[in-house]
């Protein structure tokens, strides 16, 4: 059941925002890369970007699940920040809003994240080099790993040869070896970024999941793919992207800070009041259920660091521990959660479980943000919502609710079609074999403000 707008007596006016678009739009000039328009209502009301390439500068490095669209971020970022700015991404990722900083020029760029594959891509896609370094280098790993001479380990980790070919472990191992070689770090993780991307390429995994699974179709003999061959492509297309990066931010004086952390902690790196806006895009929910991050990174993370640590990843995660009472305060403090809770909980107490802990998980990190941002200031959220056991859960409504007891106002909620995230267009939220669902097909932008 839907919850009713009348009965919520729920009236977020779009007045302020758009007060706040007209004040500044004089100001947008964009290059063909982002939305631009003559006209200011158009420029408010488009939020879809179908017809533009996500993939642009060091965005389009590496893939990531879920990954935030950077002309959503820039757009946002236009309107509510300027280069005195410092703006926070309290689930940075693969780190969407630190790269349009960079690009915008802004202060600084803040991001939290609780991935260290994602810490390290973004911390990757954040460092630009002189794409001429990068062309010298790429001929020097292909010298090293075509010498017949090079002393390599070959990788070993648990269930390795579930995942890859001797033979591709074999070539793997070589490559890597070669890129070790670079004394330079900034270089040397770039080409492990783009090793980590062959990685993926080369395994006998399924790209159609986020959940960790083997490919059937690449179990057989004529799946012999050629690691040297991949990493020539990968690289190639990051040194041009880089090199279109590398002209726009050579004269940026952003200040990026990438904290490997968990966002339900209060982080004392960041003072209270100090952030001047905050824009992020948290988990749809629960990554056993939703999108496995963990499961996602675990063999780049493996191959690039051999961490055991990111096999319990998804379960430290948002909502990754269900053993919650239904007693929590939270419950109180949406009614719209309180109702459908009870309409799942009647079908599943388990998948109830899991829904409460992920949003009182979620609630521990609004409480954070709200600490970390000036007064005035904006919060802006882009979130999903999500259907378990047959219940549309109001995952826009209900951050409303629980961010108005915090010290929030929301003053808009805007939906978007969701075109470029990479996300499955079918799963199974009753977790009955064969039953399938539509997934999450529109995103909630929530614009909140800090009274």
């Amino acid at each position: 059941m839907i919850p009713d707008f009348k009965r919520l007596n729920l009236n977020f006016t779009s007045e302020n925002l758009f007060r706040i678009v007209a004040s500044k739009y004089n100001r947008f000039t964009e290059c063909e890369n982002y939305y631009s328009t003559d006209d200011i209502k158009k420029w408010y009301s488009e939020w879809d970007f179908k017809n533009y390439n996500p993939n642009i500068y060091s965005h389009g490095f590496h893939q990531y699940p879920a990954k935030f669209i950077p002309q959503l971020a820039r757009k946002i970022l236009r309107v509510f920040t300027d280069e005195n700015s410092v703006v926070l991404d309290n689930f940075s990722g693969s780190g969407t809003t630190l790269i349009e900083c960079l690009l915008l020029n802004r202060k600084k760029a803040i991001g939290i994240e609780l991935n260290p594959f994602a810490c390290f891509m973004a911390k990757v896609k954040t460092t630009p080099i002189e794409p001429n370094k990068l062309r010298e280098y790429f001929l020097e790993i292909v010298y090293n790993y075509t010498d017949k001479n090079i002393q390599y380990n070959e990788q070993v980790f648990y269930n390795i040869n579930f995942w890859f070919k001797k033979e591709t472990i074999m070539q793997l191992s070589k490559l890597k070896a070669a890129i070790l070689k670079i004394e330079e770090e900034d270089i040397k993780n770039f080409f492990l970024l783009s090793l980590s991307e062959v990685i993926r390429r080369v395994s006998l995994t399924n790209h159609n999941s986020f959940k960790l699974c083997r490919d059937k179709n690449k179990i057989t003999e004529d799946f012999n793919p050629n690691v040297l061959e991949e990493f020539r492509r990968v690289s190639s297309r990051n040194i041009n992207l880089m090199s279109q990066f590398f002209d726009k931010v050579k004269n940026s004086k952003t200040e990026i800070k990438i904290i490997l952390a968990d966002s339900r902690i209060k982080q004392q790196e960041i003072e209270d009041d100090s952030v001047d806006f905050v824009l992020t895009s948290p988990p749809y929910g629960d990554s056993r259920t939703t999108v496995a991050y963990g499961q996602f990174s675990r063999l780049s993370w493996q191959w690039i660091n051999n961490d055991n640590k990111i096999y319990s990843l998804d379960e430290d995660l948002l909502g990754g521990k269900n053993n919650v009472d239904f007693n929590n305060e939270i419950i109180k403090y949406s009614p719209i959660l309180k109702e459908q809770l009870e309409e799942i909980k009647a079908k599943s107490n388990e998948r109830a479980k899991d829904v409460l802990s992920f949003y009182i998980d979620l609630y521990k990190t609004l409480k954070n943000t709200h600490c970390y941002l000036k007064n005035d200031k904006y919060f802006v959220l882009v979130t999903g919502n999500r259907t378990v056991k047959n219940v549309f859960l109001r995952t826009d409504l209900i951050i409303s609710e629980l961010s108005a007891t915090l010290g929030f106002k929301t003053e808009k909620i805007l939906y978007r079609n969701i075109i470029n995230k990479r996300m499955p267009a079918k799963n199974s939220p009753t977790n009955e074999k064969g039953v399938l669902c539509d997934t999450m097909l529109k995103e909630n932008i929530i614009f909140l403000r800090k009274l």
